[in-house]
């Protein structure tokens, strides 16, 4: 993941380039009142990152304890934690009616998760599985969050973002990676923490190794597009319509017949689809048809997501 993050140095080098040669974007209004981020303090993206290893690693951890309905019922919380933290800590304004469309989402989200969850055994593994979800959640919540923080203070390009994030993950990585060889695996040579025998392992298996390339080029195009669309919008949008990878992994798994089609499933995405189009904004509803308590705050041209900001426009 760090590995792909990483390679967006390319981009950025070609950036530098094209800038050199004439090529240089004209900043925009919003970027001239932003410090640039030098060098040296590009330390403040390792915070991030270290978010982004620690809810990736939960999340793992949580996926071998929980079936995978439940896994994917209960990361649909990531939007509220996002919109949470947004409110707390970035002092950004969410409301009635956006709070309403998140849990639309959300329960939309619970929906796909409790069609599949049929015959499930309650656990010691089963809540130890959900408590490691929630918590990953709110670390990929916390990143989030920081990330946008980040560049509403500095003035720093979303692919140079990423690269130096893939730079502070891959090292911290790497180091966990030694010490746990050096501690964990020291008298067993196939353990999971042996990091020579987890790259043989990768290596002689083609399958694993070709995965694992795509998955690289996959993890960089998806954080430079999330990135780009939290510097355009905001974290929540973000977060918004990641949750909406679900939609994506059920169409393709009916494509390929590894599931049938469920109704009760289906109205779960139909929610899911409603909630997100709903909270930015390509569904508008006549403030006179709605209830007064949603009336009052409901989101016109001061919305969370200005769909004419230039910054948007640009993008």
């Amino acid at each position: 993941m760090f590995i792909g993050e990483t390679s967006l140095w390319f981009v950025v080098l070609w950036q530098r380039y094209s800038s050199r040669n004439g090529y240089e974007a004209v900043p925009s209004a919003a970027s001239l009142t932003k410090k640039n981020l030098t060098s040296r303090q590009s330390y403040v993206l390792s915070l991030p990152a270290i978010c982004d290893i620690s809810g990736t690693t939960l999340m793992n951890l949580a996926l071998i304890m929980t079936p995978v309905s439940i896994y994917q019922m209960i990361r649909g919380v990531l939007i509220l934690f996002v919109a949470l933290f947004s409110v707390f800590f970035l002092k950004q304004r969410i409301s009635r009616f956006e709070w309403l469309s998140l849990f639309i989402v959300v329960f939309g989200v619970f929906l796909v998760g409790y069609s599949g969850n049929s015959g499930v055994t309650i656990n010691v593994s089963l809540v130890t599985g959900v408590l490691l979800i929630i918590l990953g959640q709110v670390c990929t919540a916390t990143q989030f969050v920081v990330e946008e923080h980040i560049m509403s203070k500095w003035d720093i390009a979303p692919s140079k973002l990423v690269a130096y994030e893939g730079i502070y993950g891959s090292s911290i990585t790497l180091l966990s990676m030694v010490v746990a060889t050096l501690t964990f695996a020291r008298n067993e040579e196939s353990s999971n923490f042996n990091i020579v025998y987890s790259l043989q392992d990768m290596f002689v298996n083609p399958k694993v190794l070709y995965s694992s390339m795509i998955i690289m080029a996959s993890i960089a195009c998806f954080n430079f597009f999330g990135i780009t669309l939290t510097n355009s919008m905001n974290a929540t949008v973000r977060s918004t319509i990641d949750t909406c990878r679900t939609l994506l992994v059920w169409l393709v798994s009916l494509s390929l017949g590894w599931e049938s089609f469920k109704f009760l499933q289906f109205t779960g995405f139909a929610l899911l689809v409603l909630g997100t189009l709903l909270f930015n904004g390509a569904i508008t509803i006549d403030k006179k048809k709605l209830p007064q308590w949603l009336a009052e705050d409901y989101p016109g041209d001061d919305r969370i997501i200005n769909v004419v900001d230039e910054e948007v426009e640009r993008f």
